[in-house]
């Protein structure tokens, strides 16, 4: 991406962020619950407003890319 996308963080957002973190606990251990609490984690900090790695460019090690649309 080479625009920054500003995104506002709504209740909404955080409780789906929650509803998330919740369903991730349920999983059983495994690559795709390790997959999904490097998202969560991610979305966590950019939630926070944390600077994303590589300004968002890339994506970390253990990181799942969902394309745009």
């Amino acid at each position: 991406m080479t625009e920054k996308i500003k995104i506002e963080i709504t209740p909404n957002l955080e409780k789906c962020l929650e509803a998330l973190k919740e369903a991730v606990q349920e999983l059983p251990p495994g690559e795709l619950k390790e997959k999904a609490e490097g998202a969560l984690e991610y979305m966590s900090r950019t939630f926070k407003g944390e600077a994303q790695p590589n300004e968002g460019r890339s994506c970390f090690p253990g990181m799942i890319f969902i394309p745009g649309g």
